[in-house]
């Protein structure tokens, strides 16, 4: 009986995506029923394993974040560590070519936010917009274009730190073999993945996107920041998402995750399928 449970122990560990004490992650679709994570709101794990955020309700809001908290500083000297993320994401609108609102890959002091929906994505609200208290970092991928938040159009990617307000933010685009941009669209309702990427040594955070599996030599973003004021020595990290009085299906395919390295790479054929989805058609008027 020992050596079985000794050997179920083992088997278990091997299952289980790497946990927060080695720093790394990696979920190649959400399917397993280990996968810690914690789904708030309208967020769901569908049986083909794609990780659902919200569906087409307006709205809505929903949240998934890695259980286990992660350790993004030294606690000897409190400088942060380099990390780097990749995740696949798919946004299906409820009309052709009109979104809302988008979601976001989130680090955060907690795995329950408390922003509203809408032009929010579920991130901030109103009262802590701007505060340096809430030590809470986001890249955004909004299908919306808020005045409110000085966004560029309806289909950009944009670098958050504790306001929704961007510190440096483009359209929606990457950069083929032969180095010519190709815009994309955010809401084609086809995967598209994500490297971030961040350089403790150089205070330097870059973002890139594509629709295909190989990562563009070209960036799309790139920001100096020091994180190091920003971030608790422990955070959470996950995704946050929210549709407005129009909606979406926010969708994320895959996620990995490193600190002190490069997340492992994520290939879009392997990853579940986006289910169907009849778009409407017709006119639509706001008032």
């Amino acid at each position: 009986m020992a050596n079985f449970l000794r050997f179920f122990a083992a088997l278990s560990f091997l299952s289980t995506p790497v946990s927060s004490q080695l720093n790394e992650l990696f979920f190649p679709g959400f399917n397993d029923l280990s996968t810690n994570i914690t789904l708030r709101r309208e967020a769901k794990i569908k049986k083909s394993g794609i990780l659902c955020l919200t569906n087409d309700t307006s709205r809505l809001q929903g949240q998934a974040f890695y259980s286990s908290l992660i350790q993004f500083k030294n606690s000897t000297n409190g400088q942060v560590f380099s990390f780097s993320t990749s995740f696949a994401l798919a946004i299906v609108s409820e009309y052709p070519e009109l979104g809302g609102h988008g979601l976001a890959f989130t680090i955060s002091t907690s795995k329950d936010l408390k922003g509203p929906p809408s032009q929010y994505l579920g991130l901030l609200n109103i009262t802590n917009m701007g505060n340096f208290s809430d030590h809470l970092f986001a890249v955004e991928f909004d299908t919306v274009q808020d005045f409110q938040f000085g966004d560029i159009d309806d289909n950009h990617v944009g670098i958050d730190i504790n306001s929704l307000n961007s510190n440096v933010s483009s359209t929606a685009a990457y950069f083929n073999d032969s180095s010519t941009k190709q815009n994309l669209n955010l809401k084609s309702g086809k995967p598209i993945l994500a490297w971030i990427d961040y350089d403790a040594s150089e205070n330097l955070l870059n973002v890139t996107i594509s629709p295909h599996s190989s990562k563009p030599r070209l960036l799309l973003l790139s920001f100096n920041v020091n994180l190091s004021p920003i971030f608790h020595e422990f955070m959470y990290i996950g995704f946050s998402s929210a549709t407005g009085m129009l909606s979406s299906s926010h969708y994320i395919l895959g996620w990995s995750f490193k600190i002190n390295g490069e997340a492992r790479a994520l290939d879009l054929v392997s990853l579940p399928s986006i289910p169907d989805k009849k778009k409407r058609t017709g006119l639509l008027i706001c008032l």
